[in-house]
């Protein structure tokens, strides 16, 4: 009741006073102005963080590659025998004096994907922060710790962010379009050891499970149970594409690259590839 009286007085006095009436469109538009400099603020702030990123990532990207990298790439098109050894890339150890979390580099040739991945003691870490371990986007792709950093799991899931200016792991999605699915169909991670290429049998927009719990990564019967799921899913969409000339074999290890859907938070879309090669770096 006193609420109700309160708010036909200040009615009352909208209308009948008009210095009063002044007073109070004057604080109204003050505060407009105001919650307008915050949002430009905000914006401001954003895209000055991603930028600041995006910096940050590509004095570490190695711009031409050893020309025996590009060679066991033409090579493994031509389906004759590749070389048993590999060129060097990156240097791990500057990397990691940028971020001990670093242990790979994935490229996805014909997309914007060229980045570190990060694996943290705490799973989700790199979610909400960056490569500099300042809080908020774009955040890092990662894994998390039921995966080996050597890939040797038979499945290794990374995550990253489906960011708007395509960024991480946004330009995927362009794989939702057949044409670019049939013609950029490699993965290629660097690591210490050495440098592993994966042929892409799938993307599918799927569920939002936690893979890893739902299917065991650590054994090969978990790695079939994620694929039927994954050409199960693949059916009920018109974007989803599953390669017809891929027969994934017992021994074979898969690589999963996981990102949002715009507008659908129960799902998920996932880039699979199959391990076709590992090469070691050649000894200096």
């Amino acid at each position: 009741m006193k609420l109700n009286n309160m708010w036909r007085t200040f009615v009352k006095k909208l209308k009948e006073d008009a210095a009063y009436r002044k007073r109070f469109w004057l604080i109204v538009i003050a505060a407009l102005l105001v919650l307008a400099a915050c949002c430009i603020g905000y914006v401001v702030h954003y895209y000055r963080a991603l930028d600041r990123q995006e910096a940050l990532y590509e004095e570490l990207r190695v711009t031409e590659m050893p020309e025996s990298v590009m060679i066991e790439a033409e090579v493994s098109e031509q389906g004759e025998t590749e070389p048993q050894t590999c060129e060097a890339v990156y240097d791990f150890d500057a990397l990691q004096e940028e971020n001990a979390d670093i242990y790979a580099w994935i490229t996805v040739p014909g997309t914007q994907v060229d980045y570190p991945v990060l694996q943290s003691e705490t799973d989700n870490y790199y979610l909400e922060r960056n490569l500099d371990d300042s809080p908020g986007y774009p955040g890092c792709l990662y894994t998390n710790k039921c995966n080996q950093k050597d890939f040797s799991d038979y499945n290794t899931v990374i995550y990253g962010h489906n960011m708007k200016n395509g960024s991480m792991f946004g330009c995927l999605h362009s794989y939702e379009d057949a044409e670019f699915f049939d013609e950029n169909r490699k993965i290629i991670v660097y690591t210490k050891e050495g440098c592993l290429t994966y042929e892409i049998c799938a993307a599918v927009k799927f569920t939002d499970v936690y893979i890893p719990a739902y299917y065991d990564g650590t054994t090969s019967l978990g790695r079939d149970a994620f694929l039927a799921a994954v050409k199960e899913e693949s059916a009920k969409s018109d974007v989803s594409h599953m390669a017809e000339d891929i027969e994934i074999q017992p021994e074979d290890k898969i690589i999963t690259l996981s990102t949002c859907v715009n507008g659908e938070r129960e799902k998920r879309w996932l880039i699979v590839g199959r391990l076709v090669s590992e090469l070691p770096y050649a000894a200096n």
